[in-house]
């Protein structure tokens, strides 16, 4: 039986190309779940106190030593300090060297004007009022995204290997703010067609 991280405060699911953000107060839970599979969703966060102190996902790599991070792995700020928990991981393949995607990448590799997550991760910075300057590519996790580091030195992108239902569950460490786009560039990054990505926030079961 799939314990439960607590009580659910907060439900919310975007389709493919739209974008979104919330914030956790430290011991809350955000659970990142892929609804029907192989859907990638770019996430960048913050130190609420201080929105320049972002998730460094390059200094949580060098941290571990490890280019893959699991279930009990810390992620740093940029000043390393513990910003998440990752609590669980049923999923188990994730891009944990940053970037986005975006409307020139788009257009470089596709010939197409399509918005990429940067341009959605941005929009949703100006509808809350905040400085663009604050993305930056090593904030963001490609949850779900799967990358091949080839012995020779490729890099190939390949279908997601997540599941309907698969999930990354954060534990926030200090209070959060965390903006995130639902990924809408075509296959062999997401499968198709297109789906859903669900966020789930988690207020800590009390002991009685």
């Amino acid at each position: 039986m799939q314990k439960s991280p607590g009580y659910l405060i907060q439900s919310i699911t975007l389709e493919a190309g739209q974008g979104t953000s919330g914030t956790l107060e430290p011991g809350q839970i955000l659970k990142i779940i892929d609804v029907a599979g192989q859907q990638v969703c770019d996430f960048c966060s913050f130190n609420r106190n201080d929105l320049t102190e972002y998730c460094d996902v390059i200094y949580s790599t060098f941290a571990k030593e490890s280019w893959k991070l699991s279930a009990g792995d810390c992620l740093y700020t940029k000043k390393m300090r513990p910003l998440w928990t990752i609590v669980e991981d049923t999923c188990g393949t994730h891009e944990w060297t940053g970037g986005f995607c975006s409307r020139e990448l788009n257009h470089f590799l596709y010939g197409s004007d399509r918005p990429g997550c940067r341009d959605v991760l941005e929009a949703e910075l100006q509808q809350q009022n905040l400085d663009l300057q604050l993305l930056v590519p090593s904030s963001s996790i490609n949850v779900f995204l799967n990358m091949k580091q080839m012995i020779d030195g490729r890099w190939p992108v390949e279908l997601p290997v997540s599941k309907a239902g698969d999930y990354l569950s954060l534990r926030a460490e200090m209070p959060v703010f965390w903006v995130a786009s639902v990924c809408a560039m075509p296959s062999p990054l997401n499968g198709l067609p297109l789906t859903p990505i669900r966020f789930e926030t988690y207020d800590a079961l009390k002991s009685s």
